[in-house]
């Protein structure tokens, strides 16, 4: 007898003996559910509604996941979508107005599709709000930076107090003991020292 004939002996020796074990692991699976319908007073009914309610639940969040999921804006050039949730696409990041890439919307009319000068004077009055804002932000930008450097000049200050403190502290301690030991030499010269009398 050749190795791979005694191998799928085994073979199917090993599944026979799987079948047996998974027959007997069943029947007493069985044996427990049986028990605790029993305890409880469970019907079929029962768990055909447990699991009937646990299947609808899954249908309305597969629902609603899908239509969080639909797409809102949509790039005319590539046909790439975007659901308008989380970080946005390069497309459509440094659009100034995004109502141009909504879904089911005829793109609106591009500047350059009109006459030259109300593309100029368009062009004009962008360049115009660009300033403006910029103007309006130049402002703010010099309050924040200065409220910053007042901040960092604060906390340098403070831990540059916390340091000399810490130094008197420590000078303090160092000083303490010659200070205690003069004084007791001091005492000791005022002090007469008491000599016996005969």
């Amino acid at each position: 007898m050749s190795r791979l004939t005694a191998l799928k002996k085994q073979i199917a020796a090993l599944e026979a003996q799987a079948e047996r074990i998974a027959k007997e692991e069943m029947s007493s699976a069985i044996a427990k559910v049986k028990g605790i319908m029993a305890e409880f007073n469970l019907t079929v009914e029962h768990l055909t509604q447990a699991v009937a309610g646990k299947r609808a639940a899954t249908k309305t969040k597969a629902k609603s996941r899908k239509a969080a999921s639909a797409a809102k804006y949509a790039d005319p050039k590539t046909g790439k979508t975007w659901t308008g949730v989380g970080r946005a696409p390069g497309w459509i990041a440094e659009a100034k107005n995004r109502d141009v890439f909504l879904v089911g919307k005829p793109p609106a009319a591009a500047p350059s599709a009109k006459s030259p000068a109300t593309a100029k004077k368009a062009t004009a009055k962008t360049a115009k709000a660009v300033k403006v804002a910029k103007k309006a932000a130049k402002p703010l930008a010099k309050k924040a930076v200065a409220s910053v450097k007042k901040a960092s000049k604060a906390e340098g200050a403070s831990v540059a107090t916390k340091k000399k403190s810490a130094g008197k502290k420590a000078a303090a301690k160092k000083v303490a003991p010659k200070a205690v030991a003069s004084k007791r030499a001091a005492v000791a010269q005022v002090e007469p020292t008491a000599t016996p009398t005969a």
